[in-house]
């Protein structure tokens, strides 16, 4: 057989593709876009580092920091997720919309850091997670020292508020 009978016979039998009645469903346990719900985001960019594709960025500055997240970039692995904190990036069971241009489904979201309830200025807060790594013990009065700025933290700073600290007591014990 030619190859130029096969290519004849292509065109007159016309196009074959067939259109799809509706978009499929996802299956169970899809992971789509990221959301952020910023109320719970404290702006310590665990995400952003945990994120091998580069996809979430933060960036912060004196008064507060900005969330950004591109999905053409992410492999959507949901490792962000697992690793924030505060819980406060979840997946999408849905499938994003089609887009034509890069960056188009790119969302950017800029947060205040909470104020000080000493001095007024933003102070980025101390996540009891963090605390617990740190502090065998968190009291209220470790609590209430994790939300002051950094200069009044250092103001604060008492050798009773960090006894009970991993640190110290490894050295207590000589280890």
């Amino acid at each position: 057989m030619n190859i130029l009978d096969i290519l004849l016979g292509n065109l007159r039998r016309g196009a074959l593709t067939l259109r799809f009645p509706a978009r499929v469903e996802p299956p169970a346990y899809f992971r789509g876009l990221v959301q952020l719900e910023a109320e719970r985001c404290i702006g310590c960019a665990t995400c952003a580092y945990a994120c091998a594709s580069r996809a979430l960025r933060v960036t912060s500055n004196a008064t507060g920091y900005e969330w950004t997240y591109d999905p053409g970039q992410c492999t959507f692995c949901a490792r962000c997720a697992d690793v924030c904190p505060m819980h406060a990036l979840t997946l999408q069971a849905e499938r994003p919309p089609l887009y034509r241009q890069a960056h188009a489904l790119s969302t950017s979201v800029r947060l205040s850091y909470p104020l000080c309830p000493e001095c007024g200025q933003p102070a980025q807060p101390i996540d009891d997670m963090i605390l617990a790594r740190v502090f065998e013990v968190r009291t209220d009065e470790v609590r209430a020292w994790s939300r002051l700025c950094a200069q009044c933290r250092q103001r604060r700073y008492q050798p009773a508020l960090i006894e009970n600290t991993i640190p110290a007591r490894r050295l207590a014990n000589g280890r």
